[in-house]
């Protein structure tokens, strides 16, 4: 069976986990899922086929634009559920 994956989903999920602590945001689930939308929606989408459990071709996070893209894309999508989070601050 082979499965459509978007690469960048586990990418910005990674990344956020490393990021999100030094950000002064609510890390519930909620607001993590919406920071991760919005990056989502921001950078380009690289989708890959493969067989499903197989091991996916990886992305070259190590050139410097693309770690500054993914950073500034977690940095506002932070700001912008930080400032206007989607449920009660209780």
């Amino acid at each position: 069976m082979h499965v459509l994956k978007n690469q960048m989903e586990s990418v910005v999920r990674q990344q956020l986990a490393e990021l999100l602590p030094q950000m002064d945001v609510c890390t519930c689930e909620k607001c993590q899922l919406d920071i991760q939308a919005l990056v989502l929606n921001t950078l380009p989408s690289h989708y890959v086929v493969t067989e499903k459990g197989e091991m996916m071709a990886s992305i070259d996070q190590t050139l410097p634009q693309n770690q500054a893209d993914l950073f500034a894309a977690i940095t506002q999508a932070c700001v912008l559920v930080g400032s206007n989070p989607q449920h009660d601050l209780t």
